[in-house]
């Protein structure tokens, strides 16, 4: 479970300071899932789902950001996204996490990833426990200190405080990264509140329910198939009305089906001979950051700019697909393959 450090919340500034923390985590998730699912090069049925289910993660995990800039801007704040301070360096705490307790990495897809890593960061208060067909449910207490519980102090002081709908309503990004239901402008506490419920609720769904308001399976449930094996579907039999079906089991070979990138490649420091990846990699920096750059100016009053980084996003696929293609000839991690750093630079 990630487990998040207590924040103050007694003054506006802390409150401020709070938003940007959650702003900060919500992106911090996405250059681990990314890299995941750049890995995964098999054209299996099961790996077609798992990166159609990491993909929709991530896409999440970007209207989680779009959302908690929306609040921030919504009680007159200002989202930082542009700078170093911005992007863990991974490997690395999330941001606000207790330190020692989960260190993120940057790797290649695996099973042990999804279990010990993706798991443990969108593992809610209660882990509802999904029968197989035909067998009984269950509730696992956990220790409630998830990325809910930040959300939850949040939402208290929102309710406590509507005087602080002050910010400007141009601010506001919408159509972007989202799904019928999910595009919420925040102007006032109700709209706060539905934001935060969204954001909650797609990682981790209720004590009571797999699903979030849109009825999809929450984040930590679709990881779970991957660490069960097989896939959940609904099934009316069920107290929770979707079980885990044998019959559509989930097989991926982390050798076979996965490009072998070298872990945490921002560690890495390539040989001559592999020149190529060092540039491949200097390129991807530069791209990863420009798409930062847009969504800062997007987030703050120019919301066109968002437009400008999606654009990029496309260039970043190109350039991260080329960089997976570069295999090591020197040093000790020959014959694996380079990856994105997911660094910012000026």
């Amino acid at each position: 479970m990630l487990r998040i450090k207590p924040q103050p919340l007694s003054t506006v500034a802390d409150l401020y300071a709070a938003l940007q923390n959650a702003i900060r985590l919500e992106h911090s998730t996405i250059p681990p899932y990314l890299t995941a699912l750049a890995t995964l090069s098999g054209n299996s049925p099961s790996v077609k789902y798992a990166r159609k289910v990491i993909r929709d993660v991530v896409t999440e995990e970007m209207l989680h950001m779009t959302l908690a800039c929306n609040v921030l801007n919504a009680i007159g704040g200002h989202p930082a996204i542009a700078g170093s301070n911005f992007v863990p360096s991974y490997p690395h705490e999330l941001p606000m996490g207790v330190a020692g307790d989960l260190v993120v990495h940057l790797k290649r897809y695996s099973k042990d990833l999804i279990e010990n890593t993706f798991m443990r960061i969108e593992e809610p208060e209660i882990v509802l426990d999904i029968p197989t067909k035909k067998t009984e449910l269950a509730l696992e207490a956990v220790t409630p200190l998830t990325i809910g519980q930040f959300y939850a102090l949040i939402r208290g002081q929102l309710v406590a405080h509507p005087e602080l709908f002050t910010g400007d309503p141009a601010l506001q990004v919408t159509g972007f990264f989202t799904a019928p239901g999910e595009n919420i402008a925040v102007t006032d506490v109700k709209s706060a509140l539905l934001a935060i419920e969204t954001i909650v609720e797609q990682g981790e769904g209720t004590p009571k329910s797999l699903t979030d308001l849109q009825n999809e399976i929450a984040h930590y449930y679709r990881f779970q198939q991957f660490s069960k094996g097989m896939e959940i579907v609904q099934d009316p039999a069920s107290p929770l009305k979707f079980s885990f079906d044998p019959g559509k089991p989930l097989t991926i070979d982390d050798t076979a089906d996965v490009i072998q990138m070298v872990d945490d490649p921002s560690r890495i420091t390539y040989d001559a001979a592999d020149w190529r990846a060092e540039q491949l990699s200097v390129e991807c920096d530069a791209s990863y950051s420009r798409i930062l750059n847009a969504l800062h100016f997007g987030f703050n009053g120019k919301p066109d700019k968002v437009s400008d980084a999606v654009g990029t996003m496309f260039e970043f696929k190109t350039i991260v697909g080329e960089l997976l293609q570069q295999q090591l000839t020197a040093g000790p991690n020959a014959g694996q393959f380079a990856g994105p750093r997911f660094r910012y630079v000026l």
